[in-house]
C-alpha cells in the first residue's frame, strides 16, 4: 500500500495524526533521540489522547480499517456461545468477561444465543479501555437487545473478583506493543524509532535494551546466522505475561478463550519469515509502512502462541487445548448452525460465510484458539477437533 497522502484524509484525521506526530517527537527528543518500537506502538494505538483506539473515527467494519470475524458473520459467536453454554450448565453462577469487545457485535450475538438456549450468564462483563468503543457497544446493545441492560456491565478496571468466570479475548493480543529486533551474523540489535533531519519517523538500529537482550536469549538457538546480506527482522512481545496475569487475577477460577492470528514459536521464527509479522491497516489496505499515519492507522503483529503457553504455565494455568479456529468451531457445533436471514439473499450470504470458515485454506486456519484453565480441568476434545498442543 502506498503511503496515504493528506488528500485522502479528512481534516479531522489530518489534525489527529499531526497531534500524534508532535507527541512522538516530544517523547523521542525527551529520551535522547529514539524510543523502542513497543513505546511507539503503545502511544499510537493506546494513548487516550492520540491513540488509534481512542479516535472518534470508525475503526471496525466497512467504514473503518479492518473487519473482525464477529463483524462479518455470526458463526464465531455461535460457536463460542455453544462452548460457554456447556460451561454455564456446569456452574449456573458462572460469569463472562469479554476483554476488548470491539463494537460489541460478539457480545450481542453471544447473548442472543445464550438467552435463546436458556443459558444466560449471571453477568456479562466487558472491559474496554476506549471510551469511543464503550459508547459504540452500549448503543449497539441498547438498540438490538435492550433487555441485556440487566446482564451487561462495563468494568472501569480489572481490580475486582469476578469469582468463577469465562474470559474471552478475540483479536486483542495482536494489538499489544511489541519490541522489534534484527539479527545479522549472530549479532542481535534492537530496531527503535527515531526522527530524521527532516522530522520524519524512521527506524534506528542500536544495541538492544536489557529486557530485550534477556528475552532473546532463549531464541538464539532458533535464530541461526542468516545468509550474508539477508538480515532477519522480527518482533517479540514482552507484555504477554503481564496481560495474561491481569485477566487471570480477577478470577478465582476461569476458562479463557484466546482467539487470534499467529503461530507456534518454531513457525513464528521460521528462517523464511525474515521480515516478521508487523503490518498496518488503513481503509482495508494492508501495508508494512508503520509510520505513514500514526494515530489513525492500525498496527498489528501475530501472536507467538508458544510464548503465550509459557506465560500461562508461569501463572499456574493449564493449556487445555490449542488448534485452528476452524477446528474449534467444528467441535462446537458449527455444522448445526442454520441461517437466520430474513431473505433468501441474506441466507445465501450467511452460508457463503460459513464456507469461508470451514474451508481448510480460509480464515478458519489462519486464526488459532488457545483455551486456558485456572483451577478447572477439561479435556481438549471439548474445545477442538484436533488438539495441536504438541506444536507449541
Amino acid at each position: 500500500m502506498p503511503r496515504p497522502t493528506f488528500s485522502e484524509l479528512t481534516a479531522e484525521q489530518q489534525q489527529y495524526t499531526e497531534t500524534c506526530r508532535e507527541r512522538l517527537a516530544q517523547d523521542i527528543q525527551a529520551q535522547g533521540g529514539s524510543i523502542g518500537f513497543d513505546q511507539y506502538m503503545q502511544l499510537v494505538l493506546h494513548d487516550h489522547a492520540v491513540g488509534y483506539y481512542h479516535t472518534q473515527q470508525p475503526v471496525f467494519g466497512k467504514h473503518g480499517d479492518f473487519v473482525t470475524a464477529p463483524e462479518s458473520s455470526v458463526h464465531l459467536a455461535y460457536c463460542i456461545a455453544h462452548a460457554c453454554a456447556g460451561l454455564i450448565r456446569d456452574d449456573a453462577q458462572r460469569n463472562i468477561l469479554e476483554v476488548g469487545a470491539g463494537r460489541g457485535q460478539l457480545a450481542l450475538d453471544m447473548l442472543r444465543y445464550l438467552h435463546a438456549w436458556g443459558c444466560a450468564p449471571r453477568r456479562y462483563y466487558i472491559f474496554e479501555p476506549s471510551e469511543m468503543l464503550r459508547n459504540a457497544q452500549k448503543e449497539l446493545l441498547e438498540e438490538h437487545m435492550p433487555e441485556s441492560r440487566s446482564v451487561v456491565e462495563w468494568l472501569p478496571d480489572l481490580h475486582m473478583d469476578l469469582g468463577s468466570a469465562i474470559v474471552i479475548a478475540n483479536e486483542v493480543l495482536d494489538a499489544l506493543p511489541a519490541k522489534c529486533f534484527i539479527a545479522n551474523s549472530r549479532q542481535i540489535s534492537e530496531r527503535c524509532v527515531t526522527l530524521t533531519d527532516q522530522g520524519e519517523l524512521d527506524w534506528l538500529v542500536q544495541a538492544p535494551s536489557y529486557e530485550l537482550d534477556v528475552a532473546l536469549d532463549y531464541l538464539t538457538v532458533m535464530l541461526d546466522s542468516p545468509p550474508a546480506g539477508e538480515p532477519y527482522c522480527s518482533e517479540i512481545n514482552l507484555q504477554l505475561g503481564k496481560t495474561l496475569a491481569s485477566w487471570s487475577d480477577c478470577c478465582e477460577q476461569c476458562i479463557m478463550f484466546l482467539i487470534d492470528y499467529g503461530y507456534p514459536q518454531s513457525e513464528y521464527y521460521h528462517p523464511q519469515r525474515n521480515m516478521g509479522t508487523l503490518r498496518s491497516y488503513f481503509r482495508h489496505r494492508v501495508s508494512e509502512d508503520l509510520f505513514a499515519c500514526p494515530g489513525i492507522q492500525d498496527i498489528t503483529a501475530d501472536v507467538d502462541f508458544s510464548a503465550l503457553a509459557q506465560a500461562a504455565k508461569r501463572l499456574q494455568m493449564g493449556v487445555l487445548s490449542f488448534g485452528s479456529q476452524r477446528n474449534f468451531m467444528l467441535a462446537n457445533r458449527l455444522l448445526d448452525w442454520r441461517p437466520a436471514g430474513k431473505t433468501q439473499a441474506e441466507q445465501v450470504a450467511q452460508i457463503a460465510q460459513l464456507k469461508q470458515l470451514t474451508l481448510g485454506s480460509a480464515v478458519g486456519e489462519r486464526f488459532q484458539v488457545m483455551v486456558l484453565g485456572k483451577g478447572i480441568e477439561y479435556g481438549p476434545d471439548r474445545f477442538t477437533l484436533r488438539d495441536m498442543r504438541a506444536r507449541l
